[in-house]
C-alpha cells in the first residue's frame, strides 16, 4: 500500500488508505461466522469496515509521510550540493565523497539492535577552481 499512497497528497493518502481497509475489512466481516441463522452478518459488515478503514487510514497516513520524508532529505541534498557551486573566477568547493552502508539487525548483549544505515565520509570536503 505504501507504493500507493507515496505519490499522493498527505489527505489523499489517507483516505486511499481508508477506503483500501475498509474495502478488505467489510470483505473480512462478511466472511466472518454471522452467528445462529446469520443474524450478525451486516452487524460483522460494519464493525469489519468501521476497524479496516482505521487502520487504512492511519496506515496510508503513516506510508505517505514516511515517502514524503525521504524525498524531502533527497531535496535537502540537491539544494545543499547547489549551494557548492560559486561565481565565475571563485573558487569551488567540492562536497565530501559520502557511503552508506546498511547494517543488518543485531543483538549485543541484552539490547537489540534494529538494522539502519551508517554513514561514512570516504574524501572530505576540499576546495577546486
Amino acid at each position: 500500500m505504501s507504493v500507493l499512497t507515496s505519490c499522493a497528497t498527505s489527505g489523499k493518502a489517507t483516505l486511499l488508505g481508508m477506503g483500501i481497509g475498509a474495502g478488505t475489512g467489510a470483505a473480512i466481516g462478511a466472511f466472518a461466522d454471522p452467528g445462529p441463522k446469520g443474524r450478525g452478518r451486516i452487524q460483522n459488515v460494519f464493525i469489519g469496515a468501521a476497524a479496516g478503514g482505521l487502520l487504512g487510514a492511519v496506515t496510508g497516513y503513516f506510508a505517505h509521510e514516511t515517502g514524503h520524508k525521504s524525498e524531502k532529505g533527497k531535496k535537502d541534498v540537491e539544494k545543499i550540493t547547489s549551494s557548492f557551486t560559486g561565481e565565475p573566477g571563485q573558487p569551488v568547493l567540492l562536497p565530501p565523497r559520502v557511503e552508506a552502508r546498511f547494517v543488518d539487525d543485531q543483538i549485543r548483549g541484552n539490547v537489540f539492535v534494529p538494522g539502519h544505515f551508517e554513514y561514512f565520509i570516504i574524501e572530505n570536503a576540499k576546495w577546486a577552481r
